[in-house]
C-alpha cells in the first residue's frame, strides 16, 4: 500500500506572494522511501507518477483555501487515490490524539516528522476520507486542440484530429465493457469521426477504470458529479 503523507513547511494556501511548501513523505508497505519538499504543482505530479492509495493530511486547509479549490484538488488527483484528513470528518480531534491512539510520538515542530506520523496513521486506518462527489462519473473524450477551418490540409487535419478522437472513445468503450462496468454514451459525430464522446457512469470517480489522458491532438478527463 502506498501513502503519502504532507504537512507544510512555509507559506500558505490563502497567500499569493508567499505560495506554501510541503513536506513530503512516501510510505510504501510502511516503509519510507522518499522525503522531499514539493510545490502543490509538484505534489499532484507526484501522485500522478507514484498513484498511491491514499494522500493523507491533518488540515484540509493546507491543501485548499475554499470548498472551490477542494473541488478543482480532487478533479486533479488521480482516479485511484482517496485524499484523507487523519484528524476526522465533521468532529476533528488534533494530530497528536490521533497518533497517541498508535503509540506514535513526533516532533510537532518538525513537518518531516508531522508528514511522516500523518502517513503513517492513515495507513493504519485513521481519519476520514473526503468526499465531494456522488456516485456518477462523466468520462470525456474530446480535441485536445481546435482544428481550425479553411483549405483541403485543413480538411484533411480535422478529419485526423476527428477520427483520433473516435479512435480513443472506442477503446475506452473497450475497456469499459471488459470491466463489466454499465455506462451511457453521448456521441457528437464531426467530418471523419468525432468531435466529443462522453461517457457517464454510476459509480464514483475514483473506482473508473480509466485514467486521464492528454495527447497531442486528444485528451480524455473524468470528472464526477459534486455533492
Amino acid at each position: 500500500m502506498k501513502v503519502i503523507g504532507v504537512d507544510v513547511i512555509r507559506g500558505s494556501i490563502r497567500s499569493r506572494s508567499r505560495r506554501p511548501g510541503y513536506a513530503f513523505v512516501l510510505l510504501e508497505d510502511g516503509e519510507i522511501v522518499e522525503e522531499t519538499e514539493v510545490t502543490l504543482h509538484r505534489l499532484l505530479r507526484r501522485l500522478a507518477e507514484v498513484r498511491p492509495e491514499v494522500l493523507a493530511v491533518d488540515s484540509l486547509q493546507e491543501l485548499a483555501a475554499d470548498q472551490h479549490e477542494l473541488y478543482a484538488l480532487l478533479q486533479a488527483m488521480p482516479t485511484g487515490t482517496r485524499l484523507v484528513q487523519v484528524t476526522g470528518g465533521e468532529r476533528t480531534e488534533s494530530l497528536a490524539q490521533v497518533a497517541g491512539r498508535f503509540n506514535i510520538r513526533f516532533n510537532r515542530l518538525n513537518p518531516y516528522d508531522e508528514a511522516r506520523t500523518t502517513a503513517r496513521v492513515a495507513a493504519l486506518g485513521a481519519g476520514a476520507e473526503v468526499i465531494a462527489f456522488e456516485n456518477t462519473t462523466d468520462i470525456a473524450v474530446t480535441r485536445h486542440r481546435s482544428p481550425g477551418r479553411g483549405g483541403w490540409s485543413q480538411n484533411r487535419y480535422t478529419r485526423k484530429i476527428h477520427g483520433a478522437v473516435q479512435r480513443k472513445a472506442r477503446e475506452i468503450e473497450a475497456e469499459l465493457a471488459a470491466a463489466g462496468v454499465r455506462y451511457t454514451k453521448q456521441e457528437t459525430r464531426a467530418f471523419g469521426g468525432s468531435s466529443r464522446v462522453v461517457f457517464t457512469l454510476p459509480m464514483a470517480r475514483r473506482d473508473v477504470p480509466v485514467s486521464t489522458y492528454y495527447g497531442a491532438d486528444v485528451q480524455v478527463r473524468i470528472t464526477g458529479k459534486r455533492l
